[in-house]
């Protein structure tokens, strides 16, 4: 399997007789260069533009300054200079990632590019891996909504925080109805559809401040934050009718019920609001299809 071609590097040198005559080198080798007219200059570029490589010349004033702005920005600095001028450095070239002893042979210049051009794309291709999979720990990759253990984690958050400052939260539990029955007479592509569709509404509908998540197979959860039972009923109300207006086939009326219970001190913990909620849910099927009830803690602490 051929090897991707490398990503070319984009260079910032120092100007001065030793650093310049590499240019050619690092420009024959396909990278872009940029000239800096001294090290202060060359600070100054740091911050405004991004750079793969810093080249500069031994011997023409401490590059410590130069080395603490270029590892400040994630950039490596290469020191290039005579073999008396390399030596002569002094405590600065702690913060210097590589030395270039002048004049440079063309062919190791490139040797060494071109590993520092792999090192570089290895480390990017690990980050973006990295990035990827934390995203895939937390995300459902149906509806790209935060995944159940993601949102568990947010609601020992908001538990805590109302265990300290008693700031109500509530959770709101949705069913789509009939969804197995349109599942199985349409296939599943169809079913992963509506829940693409219920996923967009609900992101559409929701405060900043709230989270929504995939629960289990066609439910969803919502984490409403600083919010009384009755703002969450009036946020599963409109959801409830927004999704009777989906734009789906005519044969599917997609309805979905509800249960929303809030923070109380008669909870032991999350999980015992959670298991109130999907009772609520449950106690809503059984009055029938596109239902919004609130659990009994969650009623009696509205008539008080």
């Amino acid at each position: 399997m051929p090897r991707s071609p490398k990503a070319p590097l984009h260079i910032l040198i120092v100007h001065g007789e030793a650093a310049s005559a590499v240019a050619s080198t690092v420009q024959a080798a396909r990278n872009t260069v940029k000239t800096a007219a001294h090290l202060e200059e060359a600070s100054r570029f740091l911050g405004r533009e991004r750079f793969d490589l810093v080249i500069a010349p031994a011997g023409q004033g401490d590059v410590g300054p130069l080395a603490m702005t270029a590892h400040r920005h994630g950039v490596p600095l290469w020191i290039v200079g005579t073999h008396e001028a390399l030596n002569n450095l002094g405590p600065e070239a702690a913060g210097v990632d590589e030395f270039l002893q002048y004049p440079v042979v063309p062919v190791v210049l490139r040797r060494r590019l071109s590993l520092y051009q792999e090192r570089r794309d290895f480390t990017r291709r690990q980050t973006q891996l990295e990035n990827l999979l934390r995203e895939n720990a937390s995300q459902d990759p149906l509806t790209r909504l935060p995944n159940r253990h993601f949102a568990m984690q947010h609601l020992q958050l908001q538990w805590q925080l109302f265990r300290r400052k008693r700031i109500p939260f509530c959770c709101i539990l949705c069913d789509l109805d009939e969804f197995k029955k349109s599942n199985d007479d349409y296939g599943q592509r169809f079913g992963d559809k509506i829940l693409r569709a219920v996923a967009n509404v609900f992101k559409s509908k929701l405060r900043a401040a709230d989270l929504v998540c995939r629960y289990d197979g066609q439910q969803f959860f919502i984490l409403c934050s600083d919010t009384e039972v009755s703002g969450a009923r009036q946020l599963a109300e409109r959801l409830r009718q927004c999704l009777t207006h989906l734009d789906l086939p005519k044969e599917i009326h997609l309805t979905a019920s509800f249960s929303i219970v809030q923070s109380d001190h008669s909870f032991r913990s999350p999980d015992h609001m959670l298991k109130e909620a999907e009772e609520a849910l449950a106690e809503a099927k059984t009055y029938g299809p596109n239902q919004v009830v609130s659990s009994a803690q969650s009623v009696a602490q509205q008539t008080l």
